[in-house]
């Protein structure tokens, strides 16, 4: 086992001119001491703690404090992180392939190119956290909360994100080929040039979300609501739009073929040659 190279973490200030530093309220000591000689810490704390570039495979901190807590670049295959309080933790570019996260509290966490591919996520808080860029393929976020996270540009293909809450969530250019989002919550979300091949959509809540230039190829959208939603030049081909709804939304320059649309609502919509669609009846 590789010894842990641990960095106490410091604030820095000035004072009329004189640059001192302050030592941050850290981890307890035995804990530290604890962690660093077995990788193991079952609900201890560790806030504050630095390890950049370490070798945590299967390391078990379950339950653990680790509020403000540093692993970026580190290599936490299979680590086990149920419970754990990780707001504000820096995970940049951190391998967590195959972790258990399962409600770990992740709000405003920084994960920043991380991967997390097949890991467990499941009622997890991600509210605000930073995914700009992460392998969650094949990851398990079912009835996790997304609330205005940043997934810029993330690879999620074959993610389970069933009744996850991604409202107002950022998740532009994301590749959500093959994911299951059944009845997830993506009002106000941002989804333009987002990939949306073979896609479960059903029920999802799309109210007011921005889906311009989305590629929505053979998705599964039966009863999904995209009242209000924008659709600008976005690309429907062969979905299941059955029951959908979408009225007033704005689909202007959108090109939709083959799609199965029995019973589908398109009220006071604009339609993809720019004009209005008839309002219905009350």
């Amino acid at each position: 086992m590789r010894p842990l190279r641990l960095h106490l973490a410091t604030l820095v200030l000035m004072t009329g001119g004189i640059l001192f530093s302050v030592p941050v309220t850290a981890g307890k000591p035995d804990d530290v001491k604890r962690f660093a000689e077995t990788q193991e810490c079952v609900q201890c704390d560790l806030r504050y703690e630095n390890f950049r570039r370490q070798e945590l495979n299967s390391v078990k901190l379950t339950a653990a404090y680790l509020y403000n807590t540093g692993f970026p670049e580190s290599t936490m295959i299979d680590a086990q992180l149920e419970s754990a309080i990780l707001i504000h933790a820096n995970l940049k570019r951190t391998d967590l392939s195959g972790a258990n996260l399962a409600k770990a509290n992740l709000q405003r966490a920084d994960l920043y190119g991380a991967t997390l591919r097949g890991a467990n996520l499941t009622f997890a808080q991600l509210n605000g956290a930073n995914l700009e860029a992460t392998e969650i393929t094949n990851a398990n976020f079912v009835t996790a909360s997304l609330v205005q996270a940043n997934l810029t540009d993330a690879f999620a293909s074959n993610a389970r994100l069933r009744s996850a809450d991604l409202n107002g969530a950022n998740m532009k250019r994301i590749d959500l080929s093959g994911a299951d989002l059944e009845g997830a919550n993506l009002a106000e979300a941002n989804l333009t040039d987002a990939n949306l091949r073979h896609t479960n959509m059903l029920r999802v809540n799309l109210r007011g979300a921005n889906l311009s230039n989305a590629t929505i190829a053979y998705t599964n959208l039966r009863g999904a609501d995209f009242t209000g939603a924008i659709l600008v030049n976005a690309h429907i081909e062969g979905a299941n739009i059955n029951q959908a709804n979408f009225t007033g939304a704005d689909l202007t320059g959108a090109t939709i073929s083959s799609v199965s649309k029995a019973e589908t609502l398109f009220c006071d919509a604009i339609m993809p040659d720019g004009k209005k669609a008839a309002a219905c009846d009350k």
